[in-house]
């Protein structure tokens, strides 16, 4: 997956000048719930993912047991040891290419601003009564470019997730056209 960019939002300056330190507050309160939703939905993607490649990781094995067995038994390539190593090849890439990139480790802006961000001349030149307002604002631009990239990264996994779910449920009939193509094509 490619790495997405944060996106450079800024506070409009007519809503700047209007916005009271209540509706500030308000404000990031809700910009808080957003971000939030967004990490909980990247646990989700994660745990999702993770049962499905034990559940691949399962059928691989299985696979791979019966064609061990099989060759061991037969000695030569038949239908059903054919269907069997393309089952192993296709669930293999399965897992490799559109389950696994969605459980590594994947970058997310998280939560909070570091103090040395804040503790800056600019917020404390600013008049008192205005620099609560200020903090409000600065911290509701830092949610809402954290929650448009961590929602992209959302998005993207979930697009993998799918994909995923497509292959997996395919994989019946896909193995079915090579067991009926390889027994076709031995007689």
């Amino acid at each position: 997956m490619k790495p997405v960019q944060p996106e450079n939002w800024k506070i409009d300056v007519g809503f700047k000048n209007k916005l009271q330190p209540e509706e500030a507050k308000f404000i990031f309160e809700e910009a808080e719930k957003a971000f939030n939703d967004a990490i909980e939905t990247s646990a989700k993607i994660l745990d999702r993912n993770s049962s499905l490649l034990q559940l691949v990781a399962g059928i691989l094995v299985g696979l791979v047991a019966y064609a061990i067995g099989k060759w061991e038994k037969s000695g030569y390539l038949d239908s059903l040891l054919i269907t069997a190593v393309s089952g192993i090849v296709y669930f293999f890439c399965l897992g490799l290419f559109f389950i696994f990139p969605n459980i590594k480790p994947t970058e997310y802006i998280l939560p909070g601003t570091q103090p040395k961000k804040l503790f800056i001349e600019p917020i404390f030149d600013t008049p008192d009564a205005s620099r609560c307002l200020l903090l409000y604002m600065i911290k509701i631009t830092n949610l809402q470019e954290a929650i448009t990239f961590n929602r992209e990264i959302n998005n993207r996994r979930w697009k993998f997730y799918r994909r995923s779910l497509n292959f997996l449920f395919y994989s019946p009939i896909i193995l079915i056209i090579i067991y009926l193509l390889s027994n076709w094509l031995s007689k």
